[in-house]
Parts: structure tokens; sequence; C-alpha cells
């Protein structure tokens, strides 16, 4: 915000906070959730308030400032090197696909080079760049896309019945339903079921021994 006034600037960030909660912890890193206003028209209505040009480039700045930065709070469930080590092993490629709220696939690759896991990450498509929030086809297909493959050359790895495995399906690609922090599933639609990212490993190599 290099040349506009400090008190201007001031009463920017005191309408971003005040305008992004409820819940804008969680949702500086991830949301699952169904989101009215998308983090650009937020950042635009603040922008106009403080009588600031809404341009796309300052847009775009404030979004990724807004996001919280990878620390020692927010890793990896377990196994995810193991997984994305597995994957590329198996000569599959690795595209990750995110609802967020605040970042972006550059601020992804932020925090995946800070993690030391960007070598095995092909492509990371986030809600932000898609401009839609999974379930919506357009997350899955633009994953496909960078994977480089058909739907249904694809698997999808998601905890979120119906926000991963339900539109995938619905696409025809192949669903590992994993539910790390969940109880067991009763019932689930997807190809095969795993407690952890270890198990999802195990079920890629499978399906490829089945493929």
């Amino acid at each position: 915000m290099d040349g506009h006034d400090p008190a201007t600037v001031a009463a920017l960030i005191d309408d971003l906070l005040a305008s992004s909660k409820p819940g804008d912890e969680a949702r500086s890193v991830t949301t699952e959730q169904r989101v009215m206003v998308d983090a650009d028209e937020l950042i635009a209505g603040c922008l106009g308030r403080q009588g600031v040009e809404p341009d796309a480039k300052t847009i775009n700045r404030i979004r990724r400032a807004m996001a919280i930065p990878i620390d020692e709070r927010f890793q990896p469930l377990p196994g995810a090197g193991e997984l994305l080590r597995t994957i590329r092993e198996l000569g599959m490629r690795s595209v990750i696909a995110s609802n967020t709220y605040w970042r972006d696939a550059d601020s992804y690759w932020d925090d995946f080079r800070l993690l030391g896991m960007a070598d095995d990450i092909d492509g990371i498509i986030t809600s932000v760049d898609a401009g839609h929030l999974k379930p919506h086809p357009a997350v899955f297909q633009m994953a496909a896309r960078q994977a480089g493959v058909a739907a249904d050359r694809c698997v999808v790895i998601g905890n979120r019945e119906e926000n991963d495995i339900v539109p995938a399906l619905a696409l025809g690609m192949w669903t590992i339903l994993v539910y790390p922090d969940d109880p067991r599933p009763v019932h689930s639609r997807a190809h095969a079921v795993a407690p952890d990212l270890w198990g999802c490993a195990q079920a890629l190599r499978d399906m490829l021994q089945t493929d």
C-alpha cells in the first residue's frame, strides 16, 4: 500500500478484519463450507469504502497478505509425504485441489516449498483460481487439465463425500474417501475408503493392479 495515506491503510485493515469475521481464522487456511461472498468481492468493497481504486493487482496483493503464513500450527496430515512419493513412484501426477478463502495457487506453492514437498506436486488448483468452490465441477476439470489426463484416468482423494466424492464420480473419476479425523463412514460411494493417507497410498496401488 505504498503511496497511500497511513490513516487510510489503517482504516482499510480494520475494515478487512471486521468484514471477514466470523470464521476468519479458519477461512484463512481453508474452507469446506459455502462462502456467500468471495474474498475478492470482500476486498473490493473494503477498498471502495476507503476511497481506494479496487484494481485487480491491489486486490490480489491484499488477498495474499491476508493468508496466514504456514507455520507449526498448520502441518500436513501424517503420511502426506509418503502418499506424494508413492504417487510419483507409481508414475502418476499429483494435483492439489482445495477449497480456500484467501489463498490462491501461488500461496499454496509457497507453503509447500517451506514444507519441502513442492518437488512431489505437479499442480495446484484452488477455488480462488477456479472461481468456484467444490463441489463445482470446474475445480475438478481444471485439476484434470493440469494433470494432463482424461477424467476417467484421475483418482480424487478427499475427506468429504458431498464435496469430493460425489462431484468426482459425476465426471467419471476414480475416488478414495479418507477419514483421518472422523469415524469410519457407514456408507460411501467411493471406490475405496481409507482411514489415513498411508491407506490411500495402498488403495492407489490396488487400483493400478486391477485397472
